[in-house]
């Protein structure tokens, strides 16, 4: 299969990078770090607050395909068990701290692929679904080989809502039909980008479906057709 294309873009987890696993979920370093800034916490109050709010907050995603940023849900927990902190910079301490001890890792292809399409002359992107934010020393390292870093929690809406497409494709300054996107969830990336008429790369690493224009088992795959 020929594929012409000006620039593509990527999904993030799943696609480039996955999550090395955690013993324990991000709120309890992010708990810790708030008690260390002095805010005052009732564990048990905290966690049930924290868990059902972040349930709803999924919930309404699911409807809206609004993003919020995660530190949004931290200062939402906080209020309601009345132990919000003085200002905005003690919750950002708090949930950076929370993010450095997330482990992740890049695919064994992955940089070699966006090594290799940047020596080619493409336009690359990067469209992510994250309500955690990117700390500077993450950004730094995609901004080594993206032109355009597009995230969910700064956009205003997630993958596959049309938007976060649109807005990444004009800042490459490129129409849809000489973009590919490459992501391996069948919704948000594959159905969000087709029905902007994005030419697909489905990225099949579960057993998963997806109607694309090219499904792969791993990304290095991708050079043989560009």
């Amino acid at each position: 299969m020929s594929i012409e294309v000006e620039a593509v873009t990527f999904d993030d987890f799943g696609t480039l990078r996955y999550s090395a696993g955690e013993k324990e979920d991000i709120i309890f370093p992010i708990m810790r770090a708030l008690k260390k800034e002095g805010v005052n916490l009732r564990k048990r109050d905290f966690l049930q607050a924290y868990f059902r709010i972040d349930t709803s907050y999924h919930k309404m995603k699911s409807r809206t395909l609004q993003e919020h940023l995660l530190d949004d849900i931290i200062a939402e927990t906080l209020e309601f068990v009345g132990s919000m902190p003085k200002n905005d910079e003690i919750i950002k301490r708090a949930v950076n701290s929370g993010l450095k001890t997330r482990k992740t890792r890049w695919y064994p292809d992955s940089i070699q692929v966006l090594q290799t399409l940047r020596e080619k002359g493409y336009n690359l992107g990067l469209i992510s679904n994250t309500h955690w934010r990117f700390l500077d020393d993450l950004r730094r390292k995609f901004e080594a080989y993206f032109d355009v870093i597009t995230l969910s929690y700064e956009h205003g809406y997630m993958k596959p809502h049309s938007s976060i497409f649109l807005v990444t494709l004009e800042r490459l300054r490129v129409n849809s039909d000489h973009c590919l996107h490459v992501g391996d969830d069948p919704e948000a990336d594959i159905e969000g980008a087709k029905r902007l008429g994005i030419k697909t790369v489905f990225v099949r690493r579960k057993a998963k479906e997806a109607r694309t224009d090219l499904q792969i088992s791993q990304l290095r795959d991708l050079l043989s057709f560009l």
